[in-house]
């Protein structure tokens, strides 16, 4: 009987291998095809974009006589 558990424990040990062998395979493969597609993607524009001018916000319009009635005349005391 302990001879059939000794030769399943090599059997067992030489399976894992060969799973992580695949995984570490497939993530290789995975992480070059995401760095093809992040760097090497063809229909990149010719000119890199201007961030600035994408994110840039839009004139507000300039109030001539503002409304202060709303805000109180005098800030108040905060005491600790």
């Amino acid at each position: 009987m302990t001879e059939t558990a000794d030769h399943s424990v090599p059997a067992k040990s030489s399976l894992l291998r060969w799973e992580i062998a695949v995984a570490l395979l497939i993530k290789v493969i995975l992480l070059t095809g995401l760095w093809f597609l992040i760097f090497r993607w063809q229909e990149r524009p010719a000119v890199k974009p201007d961030i600035a001018a994408h994110f840039a916000l839009p004139a507000a319009p300039v109030q001539i006589n503002p409304d202060f009635s709303s805000q109180p005349t005098q800030e108040s005391r905060h005491v600790r």
